[in-house]
This record gives C-alpha cells, sequence and structure tokens, in this order.
C-alpha cells in the first residue's frame, strides 16, 4: 500500500468511526451490551491466548447499518501469550430475494503490552484492517481481505456455513480458510510448504436455558478442527 493511501485511509476510518459512534450513540434504534465467558478464545482454527477469556461487546444499530466493539481478553495471570484484543467494527446489511447481504470492515487492534499505541497505524500487526462481504440465506458465505496492517500480505479469508436446527437446538457446521497465507508467520495456521488451506472445521451449536419467565442464559459449544496444527478445540461459551 502507497504511502498516500496509507495516509488517507487512516484519517478515513478514524472519522467515519468516530462520526458513527457519535451519531449513533444518539439516534440509534437499538443498543446492545453484553458479554461472553468463553473456556478459550478460537478464531478461524487458531488458539489465541490458550486460556479462558472474557469477550465483551456494545454495538450500535440504526436500520440496515451496524456499529460495534468487540474484545477478548485473556483470564489466566500465568498465559504465556496474554492476549488484549480489542476491535472496531461497522457494517451495512440489506435484504434481497436471494438472501441478506452485508459488507462491513473490522479494525483488529492487539494491545498486549505497552508499546502497541492505538495511533500507530504505521506498526505492522498493531491493527489489521479487514474489509469483506458476506451472504446469509440456505448457506452463509464470507468473503474478507487484510488490505491494510499486514505488510501488503493482503491474506484472503473464505468461509461457507450451514446452519441449521434441531429441535430447541441452532447449529452450525462451517469450513474455513485461506487461498493464499502468508505461511512465513503462520498467520491461518498452514504449514512452512503451503501459501493455501483449511484451517478450520467447525460444528457449533448453541440454545437458551429458560431461567425465569422473563429471563434465558445463552450457551453455546463449539468442536474446531485445525488441520494444519495440528490441533482440535471444544470451546464453551455463555452469554449474557
Amino acid at each position: 500500500m502507497s504511502t498516500l493511501t496509507r495516509t488517507l485511509l487512516v484519517p478515513l476510518i478514524a472519522f467515519c468511526f468516530a462520526g458513527l459512534f457519535t451519531t449513533s450513540a444518539v439516534q440509534a434504534q437499538s443498543v446492545d451490551v453484553g458479554a461472553t465467558l468463553a473456556s478459550r478464545y478460537v478464531w478461524r482454527g487458531t488458539d489465541f491466548g490458550d486460556a479462558a477469556a472474557i469477550q465483551p461487546t456494545i454495538e450500535f444499530s440504526q436500520g440496515g447499518f451496524t456499529i460495534g466493539a468487540w474484545g477478548s481478553f485473556d483470564m489466566s495471570p500465568v498465559s504465556g501469550d496474554g492476549v488484549n484484543e480489542n476491535d472496531l467494527y461497522a457494517s451495512y446489511a440489506f435484504d434481497t430475494d436471494f438472501g441478506s447481504f452485508s459488507v462491513f470492515v473490522t479494525d483488529f487492534y492487539f494491545s498486549e503490552n505497552d508499546t502497541n499505541d492505538f495511533f500507530d497505524y504505521d506498526n505492522p500487526g498493531e491493527h489489521v484492517i479487514e474489509p469483506g462481504i458476506s451472504y446469509s440465506g440456505p448457506v452463509s458465505l464470507h468473503a474478507s481481505i487484510n488490505a491494510y496492517g499486514r505488510d501488503d500480505a493482503n491474506e484472503i479469508w473464505l468461509e461457507a456455513s450451514y446452519p441449521f436446527s434441531v429441535e430447541d437446538v441452532d447449529l452450525s457446521l462451517a469450513v474455513g480458510g485461506s487461498p493464499n497465507d502468508d505461511a512465513a508467520d503462520n498467520y491461518y495456521g498452514t504449514d512452512a510448504d503451503t501459501d493455501a488451506g483449511i484451517t478450520k472445521l467447525s460444528l457449533s451449536a448453541s440454545k437458551s436455558i429458560e431461567i425465569t419467565d422473563e429471563f434465558s442464559l445463552p450457551i453455546s459449544a463449539s468442536y474446531y478442527l485445525n488441520p494444519y496444527t495440528p490441533r482440535s478445540y471444544f470451546v464453551f461459551g455463555i452469554s449474557l
């Protein structure tokens, strides 16, 4: 990415997020605040932190527009990785006769040490800007690219999932991978001999347990398999 592009892109993204948060906070049709207690943080087939995590979220929606913040914080004081991630995202969703589409952009930010300056977008890896598009219908499809923050590696992530239900349990089978993973630093978990591969095979289940007539507790469980690590994970979560 050229210096001129970076010069234009970074202030534009910052302005959009600031403007969206300001206007949506006042005019939002809906506001959602919550957190998930997860037994592990597994993202696209990769384990982050090797420990339980608390994952808070705040989200504003108006019409088809949504903006929000999401984070994951390692709860183990003895974990060697000390994952401290907090992301900003914005999306616009629209319905068609063929299903629902969404265009989005996510700013992944990792602040696990004191040297990670939030406003420093020139340090590769501190911020990764990922735009993409998703489709939801009989199947769900996702395509995104690391457009900034990865030394122009521009890894693409592709994922497909099939949602279905059995009685009162919502389930989803998913497969995901990258056709151009930067195997030099193992970004998506592929080995050094390839720059493409499927790194996520998963089965997820979720349901709500009725506690009272007015309160239900959402719980989830996901089984992940990464053929390249090779490791599997079984993650349990409780959302509030």
